[in-house]
């Protein structure tokens, strides 16, 4: 018993136990692995996963541009705003009386040019009592006035019935006189045409037109009175007659003449006073604008939907220039991760993710999306990667701005195709090759490998066929 009691004893039976039980351990429970696995149709899906932080789609700082004392509060923190909604605003009360004053005065102005085109439109509208007028003077004074000094007046061939020693003013002014005819028809042919009806400019070419009319009456008026200067045959009594009807039919033609003249000049500077006054609107509507917009950045109003997360406005303060004094975000929140090099490939807007938030586990999925990637890199840790944003596809209350996600970015999916383990793949000079079963040995097979799979499996495109074995 005391041999039993020995410390070398012991020893021996202490490391006896150790080797029998790293026997039993390391080999009596072991399992081998088999020798192949067999080919086979599966799904193969490649994923991204990378870690992210939620923030908010949209967020917004707001300040007063100058400074001035706050009048209104109308946002508390965590109050829901929508677009356009007032905040906050400061005293306006010295702008709001320029703005009326302002607003006053251009009314006053657009007043003013109403008259104006009234005047205008008047002007216009007497352009057809003018030159119905002007048309009675020159016929009466082609017919009447001058009509007694003329046989065949009315015919191709008029002549005056008294002789000159003036022969050209002889010719000129029968030319004239059957010219005058022809005019005259043809003048009133227009004028019976014209009506209130045409617009202002057809009003003023007619104006226009007029004065050609006109001047061809009065050169025969003028070639007559030269014929008369020089008349012989005549008793002074019918020569001073034919004077004084020369003389008025002249006076009339050139009353219309004044008219037609007068009449023009009238339009064009009522044109020209509307204009002014035109510019003095926009003017006006300038200074309007100017206080209106002055007034608008002394409210503070929210530019987007969402929840207000700060307000440090108080009524009665001073709120100086450019310092932010309420913060909104949306409530449409979004993720931001930063993808490295290795794996941005394949990676396009509009792709499917999986999303996990620390706060919740991971027995919680939320549905995301792609937004945008980032052309350019960001360097991490010295390894280039590209920032991508992803939006989660429902609203959810759940979701907080600031939330560790864990994103799993879907980049391709396969049904339905040959797969293996990639550990069995074996590459060579920028081959690839695994081994196959076959006859009791194995053989090396080059093949041609589709997409890697998340899952550590990929497809075979060529070089295997279903139940082909590939050994270890």
């Amino acid at each position: 018993m005391r041999f039993f009691k020995r410390p070398i004893f012991i020893v021996a039976i202490s490391i006896l136990a150790i080797v029998l039980g790293g026997y039993f351990y390391f080999f009596s429970g072991k399992k081998t692995d088999p020798e192949f696995i067999v080919v086979k149709k599966g799904n193969i899906v490649q994923e991204v996963s990378v870690t992210g932080r939620v923030k908010p789609s949209k967020s917004t700082d707001l300040a007063f541009e100058k400074s001035g004392r706050i009048v209104s509060i109308f946002a508390k923190v965590g109050n829901f705003v929508y677009v356009g909604d007032v905040l906050a605003r400061q005293d306006s009360s010295e702008l709001l009386a320029q703005l009326s004053k302002a607003q006053a005065d251009l009314a006053a102005k657009k007043a003013d040019l109403d008259k104006s085109r009234i005047v205008l439109a008047n002007y216009y509208s007497s352009i057809i009592n003018i030159l119905n007028d002007a048309h009675i003077k020159a016929d009466d004074a082609v017919k009447k006035q001058a009509g007694s000094m003329f046989t065949d007046a009315e015919s191709d061939t008029p002549k005056l019935n008294f002789s000159s020693t003036n022969s050209q003013a002889v010719t000129d002014s029968q030319n004239g006189r059957l010219a005058s005819k022809t005019e005259l028809n043809a003048w009133r042919q227009e004028l019976s045409a014209l009506s209130a009806a045409f617009s202002d400019d057809d009003l003023f070419l007619a104006l226009i037109k007029s004065k050609a009319h006109l001047s061809i009456v009065s050169a025969f008026l003028i070639s007559v009175t030269d014929a008369l200067e020089k008349a012989t045959g005549l008793t002074q009594s019918t020569l001073d007659s034919y004077k004084a009807g020369i003389t008025t039919g002249r006076t009339n033609v050139n009353t219309a003449l004044t008219n037609i003249a007068d009449q023009n000049q009238s339009i064009n500077s009522q044109k020209a006073t509307i204009v002014s006054e035109e510019a003095a609107i926009r003017s006006y509507e300038a200074s309007v604008q100017n206080i209106e917009a002055q007034i608008a950045k002394m409210i503070l109003q929210s530019p987007i939907v969402g929840v207000v997360t700060k307000q440090d406005a108080k009524v009665g303060e001073i709120a100086a220039a450019n310092t932010i004094l309420i913060s909104i975000i949306s409530t449409q929140y979004e993720i931001e991760a930063n993808v490295p090099e290795a794996d941005i490939a394949g990676v396009k807007i509009g792709d499917p993710a999986k999303v996990t938030l620390d706060a919740y586990g991971s027995d919680i999925i939320f549905n995301a999306k792609v937004s945008m990637v980032d052309p350019a890199e960001k360097i991490i840790e010295g390894v280039a990667t590209y920032k991508t944003t992803l939006q989660f596809v429902e609203k959810d209350d759940r979701i907080k701005s600031g939330m560790t996600a864990n994103v799993d970015i879907l980049k391709s999916k396969k049904s339905d195709v040959l797969i293996i383990p990639q550990r069995l793949i074996s590459s060579r000079n920028g081959e690839k090759f695994v081994k196959v079963v076959e006859n009791g040995g194995t053989k090396e097979v080059k093949i041609i490998m589709g997409l890697r799979g998340s899952d550590g499996n990929a497809e075979i495109i060529e070089g295997l066929k279903e139940g082909d074995h590939v050994s270890y």
